[in-house]
């Protein structure tokens, strides 16, 4: 009844990606309890309501993230419209400044706005646009990249082979290669990789193409951006440092997340502290952390 994830808690996207699980499989079965077993960092979750009928397995899980629908908050008929407006020739938009500009706004939105994973989950991710409370530190892709397509790009990797080929144990470190950009959430990816291994050049030029496929580990990333919605580390004052941490106890996300940034006072738990690598001014990548001391907080 409960899944078992082996995690790296010195990767702060496996953290986060830890809470997306918790996130979802929370919204999947009417109420789910997580909880970290030990400081190395396997996690786990169960049901909350050990009656609930159906499978309550991580097929049941793999199922609902394969097939919910995703989209934005865009309007049908902005959408209608944008695909119409995409479908006329350049030129023709070019020789007509109105439709240029209704194009560039749209194309804007499209990049942009919030995403929406459907039933069963029914979720609206718009923590990268949240400035008042500082979501949008994490924001980890350049305004030219869309956000949606970006989610699309993990969702298809992540179920592309099916999900046997790996232990459930083992799902967060599931690698394979793909020319889809990653959000690079994953530190073991931003930390150590060159150009062609972040999928992404130092080189902040636009319309720069490189055809390579890099090591993803796709539902790592995907799950750390739905994890980010509900779950922030704390930053250390204005620095660019940031701690999360491990809770012990079983909790439900809305206890879980208060734990996880360390508003929740609990007597077991373990502190760890992470930064951001600026690649360019806007493209990031998380660095791995390090555990802190209690003494240091």
């Amino acid at each position: 009844m409960s899944i078992r994830i082996n995690t790296d808690p010195t990767n702060p996207g496996q953290f986060f990606a830890c809470c997306g699980l918790l996130e979802l499989t929370d919204r999947l079965w009417g109420g789910a309890e997580g909880w970290f077993e030990n400081d190395k960092g396997t996690f786990c979750i169960q049901p909350l309501h050990m009656e609930s009928p159906g499978n309550r397995t991580h097929l049941e899980f793999a199922n609902a993230i394969a097939h919910c629908t995703l989209t934005n908050t865009m309007t049908a008929s902005q959408l209608q419209r944008r695909e119409l407006l995409s479908s006329m020739p350049k030129q023709k938009i070019d020789d007509h400044p109105a439709l240029k500009s209704e194009k560039k706004t749209l194309d804007s939105m499209w990049r942009e706005a919030p995403v929406v994973l459907g039933a069963p989950f029914n979720l609206q991710i718009d923590w990268f646009v949240d400035d008042l409370a500082g979501g949008d530190v994490f924001k980890t892709w350049a305004g030219q990249q869309s956000v949606i397509d970006i989610v699309d790009g993990m969702r298809n990797c992540a179920i592309a082979d099916g999900w046997e080929p790996i232990s459930l144990e083992n799902w967060l470190f599931r690698r394979l290669s793909s020319d889809c950009l990653p959000f690079n959430f994953d530190a073991d990816l931003g930390s150590i990789g060159g150009d062609r291994d972040v999928g992404f050049s130092f080189d902040p030029l636009k319309n720069i193409n490189i055809d390579v496929n890099i090591q993803i580990r796709p539902l790592f990333e995907l799950l750390a951006f739905v994890g980010l919605q509900r779950f922030r580390p704390m930053r250390v004052r204005s620095e660019n440092r940031f701690r999360y941490w491990l809770w012990f106890d079983c909790l439900v996300p809305e206890l879980a997340a208060p734990a996880a940034c360390g508003l929740l006072e609990l007597p077991n738990s373990s502190v760890f502290e992470f930064r951001l690598l600026y690649r360019t001014k806007y493209l990031k990548s998380f660095l791995p952390s390090m555990p802190v001391s209690r003494s240091a907080l």
